[in-house]
């Protein structure tokens, strides 16, 4: 990146950062229930969470919504969860997405520094391909999901 274009973007950070409050604010909401994700195979999915992620299944039921969907939620800690949902009848929902913006980038889940490594040998053991980088896992999950497992101890 030559020095103008440097110059240019950090510009363009400062003018956003008029958006950040001068004393804390508190938010008007309380935090994600769940993140809704379209899944391609609910069994390969739920095989990763629960046998490679150590992440429990907490139930799976029809879509409120959409009789012929199924949604299945995996309990990602701290009361939250990932809700995936298929619909096998909807052609275009049953392909990967592109990148692009609108997508998810990534979703950064807290993890022990124990549990970083009991993670990452059943990666190792069940040959699930991942990066380690800046000191967290990357990995992506059957539905090209990207996870970070991000070390967070708490003493």
């Amino acid at each position: 990146m030559t020095e103008s274009n440097s110059d240019s973007m950090e510009s363009r950070r400062e003018h956003i950062r008029r958006f950040v409050p001068s004393e804390p604010k508190e938010s008007l909401t309380r935090g994600a229930n769940h993140i809704a994700v379209y899944c391609k195979d609910l069994d390969a999915t739920a095989q990763f969470y629960t046998e490679v992620m150590g992440m429990p299944l907490m139930n799976v039921m029809n879509n409120r919504d959409v009789p012929e969907s199924t949604h299945m939620n995996i309990d990602i800690g701290g009361g939250m969860a990932l809700s995936f949902f298929d619909f096998p009848h909807i052609p275009r929902l049953t392909e990967f997405a592109t990148e692009g913006v609108g997508n998810v980038m990534h979703i950064a889940l807290e993890i022990s520094r124990q549990r970083y490594a009991e993670i990452r040998q059943r990666l190792d053991e069940k040959s699930v391909p991942y990066e380690e980088v800046g000191g967290s896992i990357y990995v992506r999950d059957p539905n090209r999901l990207n996870l970070e497992l991000l070390i967070m101890d708490y003493h």
